[in-house]
């Protein structure tokens, strides 16, 4: 990386987003990888093919940049599935237990025993690459993402992960944390054989230590002893005696293997202990070989595996540098830009990043005015406006966000971003005088836009310029011309440019030049005497130097005769210009306030709409309840007058006849009551649109608007109208009919054919018997079996049976259809083998033909 490029980062402030960035890493490779990229090992704009190691490395590629954005994408679905899955161990965890293992894959390859740090290294890698296959599963294949680019893309990813479960089962049962201060050790289930060596330790370690209790209790031993308790030294169990008593005759014998710093107590192995010491010594000497043993296995297995424990720590360090990615837009609200073959057509070749924000300043908690940036590739953004205005942090936002873009970051804005792709980003941001380099203001940034020359000729569309405060520090005249040199000769060779500036001929650009230079201002509020941060687009700002040096509280004195010292004309350009700035600000303030306004509205006229259709809801609730108690208590009145009449036939035999006529009479003026509250409780039929048809004839497809179902007409009779709707024939007004878009039928009259019957009393007393009269189904004297298996059937019309002849009906018509016949035949038998029902006969045509049975019932 060039110095002039690492300029242009530092001046962007891409390190300090990095150590932002770095704060989402969580595994040790990639902050040390990311360290060395800072560092400029990998630094500068990468290539595709450097892409695929490099946590923030940025590339000009636009396929790449679009896969690490895609990536980012899969990887919140899993993240989405992790959430949901408490249980299950988190990728963040799990990537921060994993260790380099660049050092123990060769050693694992040559088939060397591994340490037992090393092998635990491999199991919390397996683990960690468990975890990312496990939850891309669960995306893929529970939770409905399978489809979803993002999961794809991460996918690729994932696949390269070798996970090697049955090794990691292994090592899982053979080792753990179980070592001094949470350090891995050989668990005690590794093999039997070290379990039982184990064993034997431990119960050698506690025989041991009752002897030596034991001995601290007998006379004379303990005398000598410096305090009342036991240690080992060299592994073997040990009495701190006294120095002066263990020098006199009788004292503790024994050998001695330590003494204190000051020679006053020596830790004294009695002849009592050593035979226990040494058979404690052989079992530890029998479990450390076991387990060197278990650590020689172990290490054959992982030497078969040895080939994908480096690829697996590079997957891992990108999969980590996604999630630090995602985890690092979340906290600025980052949506993905649009690169390459995403960007819209009416968006290609422009730079385009709605209310865009600072990254950095939202990261440090500063509050920061959102500004749409537009510019087209080739062109100049001439930005224009007072001192401390923001000129210089739009500047910034714009590169930095084309640095974030390239890197494969979520952007700062309200929308998906439209981000070129450039190879070279060169800025002159700031002060970069220096004495030891001989380099004076205008000296260093001289030096900057030399090499904003050079790479715009030798690459003028891959080129952006950031020039804050072109060609300042010299006479102000020369500097203006050399600035409108510099921008024409910068534009003309393609390169995109952004300049900051108060030179007013840099302002007129745009008039001379329309297209190529684009002014832009930031705002100023007079009235309050501050900056408002607002970038206004294709308006010039006024420097208002004087202005602004008011309110920071220079001298009116001063101001005065600086005013004095400026031309009637250019102190009327500035005021101009401050004007319709100001009023274009207040304009776009207004706007602002008028979406607002309009956006409470819509979510008020959406609250009021939600509020009436919960208040209709509950009121047609109410009104069902209503119906259904008048209909309960209309089903009431019906028994209560079926009973009377049954009661009125008695009473004409035993002479009773007036006061039973005289109740019947009142129930039926209730009944009538009844259906007159119920009508009033019915819901009102919503009127439908369209008109009935003119004309109809025997054959033509109709809609009945009340039901919503279409038919075929069987007959006209005036207003009336039969029509065959499926198995069921019903007579319906001409008003409720519909047209429909179906033609009407065409009938050929065959010569052959015989006329068609039509059905009357007569012809139906042939058929049925005199009785065959029609009769109208109703609630309470019909059952529709129509759909239902041949139990459940005449399950049904039993309990309509019974009901029926509770009440004392003396006709029921049960509805089965016409289907396959099985159903129909089933009823009718079933009736016949009843014995309280008198007879039975399939439907007159207007009662649905064989599509019904009509039964009689008494005994």
């Amino acid at each position: 990386m060039s110095p002039d490029m690492h300029g242009s980062l530092l001046h962007l402030g891409w390190p300090l987003l990095c150590v932002r960035l770095a704060e989402g890493l969580r595994s040790p490779m990639a902050l040390a990888r990311l360290e060395a990229e800072l560092e400029g090992a990998n630094g500068g704009l990468l290539s595709a093919a450097e892409y695929a190691g490099s946590v923030a490395g940025r590339s000009a590629d636009a396929d790449a940049v679009s896969l690490r954005l895609r990536e980012q994408d899969g990887l919140a679905a899993m993240l989405a599935v992790q959430a949901t899955d408490g249980g299950s161990p988190g990728l963040g965890e799990a990537l921060a237990q994993t260790s380099d293992l660049l050092e123990v894959a060769p050693r694992a390859t040559r088939g060397l025993m591994l340490e037992v740090s090393e092998l635990y290294a491999v199991l919390q890698q397996l683990r960690a690459a468990a975890v990312c296959v496990d939850l891309h599963a669960a995306a893929r294949e529970e939770r409905g993402y399978a489809s979803e680019p993002g999961v794809a893309a991460i996918g690729l990813r994932v696949a390269a992960l070798r996970v090697h479960r049955e090794l990691m089962a292994t090592l899982g049962r053979s080792l753990g944390p179980e070592g001094p201060d949470g350090a891995p050790a050989v668990v005690d289930g590794a093999s039997p054989t070290l379990a039982r060596a184990r064993g034997r330790v431990r119960e050698l370690r506690v025989q041991i230590a009752k002897v030596a209790q034991r001995l601290m209790k007998q006379p004379g031993i303990a005398e000598a002893l410096q305090d009342s308790f036991y240690t080992e030294r060299e592994g073997r169990l040990v009495l701190p005696v006294r120095a002066d008593a263990f020098s006199r005759r009788g004292a503790v014998a024994g050998i001695i293997h330590d003494s204190s710093a000051s020679g006053q107590t020596l830790y004294v192995e009695p002849a009592a202990l050593m035979e226990e010491n040494n058979a404690l010594r052989e079992a530890q000497l029998a479990a450390a070989a076991e387990e060197r043993k278990v650590l020689e296995q172990l290490s054959r297995l992982v030497h078969a595996a040895a080939g994908s424990l480096r690829d697996n720590q590079e997957q891992l360090i990108a999969i980590d540098a996604v999630q630090a990615r995602l985890r690092l837009a979340e906290r600025y609200a980052g949506v993905a830009p649009r690169v390459g073959e995403d960007v819209p057509e009416d968006r290609r070749g422009v730079f385009w990043l709605p209310q865009a924000r600072h990254p950095l300043m939202l990261l440090a908690g500063v509050e920061v005015v959102a500004n749409e940036l537009l510019l087209t590739v080739g062109a100049a953004l001439v930005i224009s406006g007072p001192n401390a205005g923001g000129k210089t942090v739009a500047l910034k936002t714009l590169g930095i966000c084309c640095l974030m873009a390239q890197a494969g970051l979520r952007l700062p804005t309200k929308g998906a971003a439209c981000v070129p792709l450039v190879r070279r980003i060169v800025t002159d941001v700031g002060d970069d005088q220096s004495i030891a380099a001989n380099l004076s203001t205008f000296s260093a940034h001289m030096r900057h836009v030399c090499e904003a020359l050079d790479s715009a000729a030798s690459d003028g569309a891959g080129t952006l310029v950031l020039l804050d405060e072109v060609a300042v520090g010299t006479e102000p005249e020369q500097g203006a011309a050399l600035a409108e040199s510099i921008l024409l000769d910068l534009t003309q060779h393609g390169a995109t440019v952004v300049t900051t500036t108060h030179y007013e001929r840099l302002k007129l650009l745009a008039v001379a030049h329309p297209g190529r230079f684009v002014n832009a201002s930031v705002g100023f509020d007079l009235a309050a005497m501050r900056p408002t941060f607002r970038l206004l687009l294709g308006v010039p700002g006024p420097s208002s130097a004087l202005t602004v040096a008011r309110r920071l509280g220079l001298p009116e004195r001063v101001l005065v005769h600086a005013a004095s010292l400026l031309d009637d004309e250019r102190l009327q350009v500035d005021a101009l210009l401050q004007q319709v700035v100001s009023e274009r600000d207040a304009l776009i303030t207004a706007r602002a306030d008028v979406e607002k306004e309009r956006r409470s509205l819509a979510d008020r006229g959406r609250e009021v709409a939600r509020r009436e259709a919960a208040l209709l809801e509950q009121s047609k609730s109410r009104k069902q309840k209503a119906y259904e108690q008048a209909a309960g208590e209309l089903r009431a009145l019906h028994g209560e007058l079926t009973e009377q009449r049954k009661a009125l036939r008695k009473a004409q035999k035993g002479g009773e006849l007036p006061a039973v006529a005289a109740t019947a009479e009142q129930l039926t003026a209730r009944v009538s009551e009844a259906r007159a509250q119920l009508a009033e409780q019915r819901e009102p039929v919503a009127p439908v649109p369209g008109r009935p048809p003119r004309q109809l004839q025997p054959g033509d497809r109709v809609r009945l608007a009340t039901l919503g179902s279409e038919g075929e007409v069987v007959s006209v009779k005036g207003e009336k109208v039969v029509v065959q709707l499926g198995t069921v024939r019903t007579t319906v007004a001409l008003a409720d009919l519909r047209a429909t878009k179906e033609p009407a039928r065409v009938k050929v009259k065959s010569q052959a054919a015989a006329p068609m019957k039509q059905w009357d009393s007569s012809e139906a007393a042939k058929h049925f018997g005199a009785e065959a009269l029609a009769v109208v189904p109703g609630i309470d004297n019909s059952v529709d079996v129509r759909g239902e298996r041949a139990e459940d059937a005449l399950r049904m019309m039993e309990l309509m049976l019974d009901e029926a002849m509770r009440r004392d009906r003396e006709v029921v018509v049960i509805i089965h259809g016409h289907g396959s016949g099985a159903l129909k035949k089933a009823v009718r038998e079933q009736l016949a083998a009843l014995a309280f029902v008198r007879k039975s006969r399939p439907g007159l045509p207007v009662e649905g033909g064989e599509g019904v049975t009509v039964a009689w019932l008494g005994l």
